[in-house]
């Protein structure tokens, strides 16, 4: 797979060839569980994602319901961990991407919480104490940033002492 540097079309590119194999292009790649499009616009990934959320909701919501006794943090919990899972690479889709995610908890605490049809999400979360999804998003990646920086630092810190 290539990443062009614009949207532009790329020239024919040579056959590459391991061990005397030729080496298939392609348009989309899954790598650790991160699913990897030529135009990085976290599309396929998003979609997938999206998909596995919906179906755990699914197998989950006859517990989600007010009348058991799964707590709402719970519920939550059951589900955002996938949600989580390379966000820091969610910096840079279309808002429309990010929002198509960020129905799953909201639909989770509103079958949780029972709560009305005339109730905003964002009150939802805010009454809950727990964060929206964009913004949980945005910590997340505050936090892997600054961690990256830090190991940034020693790598050209270390680099420097070597070089002396």
């Amino acid at each position: 797979m290539l990443f062009p540097k614009t949207s532009r079309r790329t020239r024919k590119i040579r056959a590459v060839h391991l061990f005397g194999e030729p080496i298939q292009w392609v348009d989309f790649a899954r790598y650790l569980g991160v699913t990897l499009d030529k135009g990085l616009t976290w599309s396929k990934n998003i979609d997938h994602v999206r998909k596995k959320d919906v179906q755990r909701l699914g197998t989950l919501g006859p517990l989600l319901n007010s009348i058991n006794c799964l707590s709402i943090r719970n519920g939550v919990q059951l589900i955002r961990p996938m949600m989580d899972y390379a966000c820091p690479d969610w910096r840079s889709p279309a808002c429309s991407h990010i929002k198509k995610n960020a129905v799953l908890p909201s639909k989770c605490f509103r079958i949780t919480t029972s709560a009305p049809w005339y109730v905003r999400n964002r009150q939802i979360h805010e009454d809950l104490g727990v964060p929206y999804f964009s913004d949980r998003i945005r910590s997340i990646t505050e936090i892997f940033d600054s961690k990256l920086a830090g190991v940034w630092n020693a790598i050209v810190t270390q680099l420097g002492r070597d070089l002396l």
